[in-house]
């Protein structure tokens, strides 16, 4: 390092780190300058594949002889300053792409050596590998979970297939039955520099018998459940599930939540058992949540019938959220035991507030008497949670449903499944309506809304609810267009392997941690 540093004072790399979109010519004279051009705003390259060429035009209206440099930085970044590294000293860069999958920043220097002048230029690196792209499905086959890799090198639509992608590197599949996954770049790993412990991008796998940290450059496990927790190899039991939160990864172990603080420096290690309070009560949260990457998540404390979550995504106690007047059920000792939870959309709150409120449902049975569930909105304020609860009647299809999930930020629906069909109810007025029923001989075994949604490659873009379902020893997985929340007659297209079908999700270079909220 960088003799970057020479070049560029600390208030520039301030400045480019927090503003990486920024592609002008700057000048600091009125007398001299020097004009950069022949450099596009974006180069896509596949790590350790491809190499980038780059030939600037350089010109200037002083003499003097012009030197070069070019360097490279990491746009995301938490806990630390990203590095400015020198990679090139001429004019035309010639550069093999090694770089983690993600979207890297390159920048180009030119100097006259005479005067001292000096002029720069960025352009974005956006690095992908052959596993940074496409649909990634989580299943199992009753004993042991993998994943199948369904590819897409044009638009959202699947060309190509890698079976197993994950057992294929490295070499064995995880224990047990899956449960479910979610993506996250702000894990920390030293898989790039053995010294240093950056974000990586990284799937976060959950089953009924193990947890692992993936890297999605080349699947990789990072860590399992032998060192994933600071105090070493840990019994993984249900309920369990792994979830990004406001700046903190969450996991449910045996039913006990652990966490990372995101803009902690660590090692990608979650800690001692978060407390329930301060005298160590016993708990056992739902495996579900209600949670995205900029609130504190929605819990539910199936032991003593309470709602719950961490604030902030630090700390060692769970604090029970507050009543608010007219509440339907109280948040706390409310003799429930939660069937469902799960995220809906996100209300934020301009000056004086800045901040988000995050509003879900849960789905609640009484302990009392069973045959009493609820359907109930929840919207979270601060450490302040309204529940709004209607009691559902057995002769709805809602009441005997199997499997749940809410359209999010999208229409006001609630979809879920009864005996093999899937069913949609009008959060407003109660109104359900069948949706899709699969052909005989097969079960669902997930259903999900998806939508991605990145204006720098539109056609990537989709807005797809999702129906897994398996039949014997293999699966379908298919893609609905939805119109008013209405699915169209027919799937957009049909992802078909071995196995059961647990979860989805679309992995991209531009997926980021507010791509998709954490939820069921």
């Amino acid at each position: 390092m960088k003799k970057f540093f020479y070049y560029l004072s600390i208030g520039f790399i301030i400045a480019a780190s927090s503003c990486a979109k920024d592609k002008s010519n700057y000048t600091y004279s009125t007398e001299e300058y020097i004009e950069i051009k022949g450099i596009e705003d974006k180069y896509t390259a596949i790590a350790f594949q491809d190499t980038v060429k780059i030939e600037p035009q350089v010109s200037s209206n002083k003499e003097g002889e012009l030197e070069y440099s070019w360097g490279i930085y990491e746009t995301n970044v938490q806990g630390r300053t990203a590095p400015v590294d020198t990679i090139n000293h001429t004019k035309n860069l010639k550069y093999a792409v090694k770089e983690d999958a993600k979207d890297w920043v390159l920048v180009f220097l030119a100097k006259n050596k005479k005067t001292g002048y000096t002029q720069y230029k960025t352009t974005t690196l956006t690095v992908a590998t052959a596993f940074t792209r496409g649909w990634y499905v989580l299943k199992d086959d009753g004993t042991n979970s993998d994943l199948d890799l369904f590819l897409t090198p044009q638009n959202a639509t699947v060309n190509g297939k890698v079976t197993n992608a994950l057992s294929a590197a490295n070499g064995y599949k995880l224990q047990g039955k899956a449960s479910n996954f979610s993506f996250t770049s702000s894990y920390k790993s030293n898989v790039l520099n053995p010294a240093t412990y950056a974000n990586t991008r990284t799937l976060l796998i959950t089953t009924e018998k193990d947890v692992q940290a993936v890297g999605v450059n080349n699947l990789k496990t990072l860590r399992d459940k032998s060192t994933i927790f600071l105090g070493g190899d840990q019994i993984i039991e249900p309920p369990i599930g792994g979830f990004l939160g406001n700046s903190a990864l969450y996991l449910i172990n045996k039913g006990q939540l652990y966490n990372i603080y995101s803009n902690s420096i660590n090692k990608g290690q979650f800690g001692s058992k978060v407390r329930f309070d301060d005298n160590n009560s016993s708990y056992s949260l739902s495996p579900f949540f209600v949670s995205s990457s900029n609130v504190d998540p929605i819990l539910f404390d199936n032991s003593n019938s309470s709602f719950v979550t961490l604030v902030n995504g630090s700390g060692s106690t769970l604090t029970t959220y507050a009543n608010v007047d007219g509440n339907g059920i109280p948040t706390s000792k409310n003799n429930q035991t939660a069937l469902y939870l799960g995220f809906k959309s996100t209300v934020y709150l301009p000056a004086p507030d800045y901040y988000y409120k995050r509003q879900g449902y849960a789905i609640l049975r009484d302990k009392t008497d069973p045959t009493v569930k609820s359907l109930c909105f929840l919207e979270a304020d601060k450490t302040k949670l309204t529940v709004k609860s209607e009691t559902l009647s057995p002769s709805s299809l809602l009441y005997n449903a199997t499997l749940f999930t809410l359209l999010t930020e999208d229409e006001n629906l609630l979809y879920f499944v009864n005996n093999n069909s899937v069913y949609s109810r009008n959060l407003n007025n109660g109104f359900e309506q069948l949706q899709y029923t699969v052909p005989g001989g097969e079960e669902v075994t997930f259903i999900k809304h998806l939508k991605y949604a990145v204006s720098s490659e539109p056609d990537y873009n989709f807005n797809f609810f999702i129906i897994g379902s398996k039949s014997g020893s293999t699966y379908k997985v298919r893609m609905f267009q939805k119109s008013s929340g209405n699915l169209a007659a027919a799937p957009t297209q049909t992802l078909e392997g071995t196995g059961s079908p647990k979860s989805i999700l679309y992995i991209s270079p531009r997926v980021s941690d507010s791509s998709y909220p954490s939820t069921y």
